[in-house]
């Protein structure tokens, strides 16, 4: 069946991608639930993540319901 080897393609899919901005700063990528129509809003994994990696974070949470909006 299909669907056992699109599981194992697609076990990590859905971690948040650490980029570099053009300003050499890292990103988190990790859509939210509007990141298809608009630039989109980061997830509450991808704040997580990075709160436990860096001193401060910002975030856009225009949006969002998983964000509390």
């Amino acid at each position: 069946k299909a669907d056992g080897a699109m599981a194992v393609l697609l076990k990590d899919a859905m971690q948040p991608n650490l980029v570099q901005t053009l300003e050499n700063n890292p990103a988190f990528v990790h859509g939210g639930p509007f990141a298809n129509i608009a630039h989109g809003c980061n997830s509450v994994v991808a704040t997580t993540t990075a709160l436990k990696l860096a001193d401060y974070v910002v975030t856009e949470a225009g949006f969002g319901a998983d964000l509390g909006a």
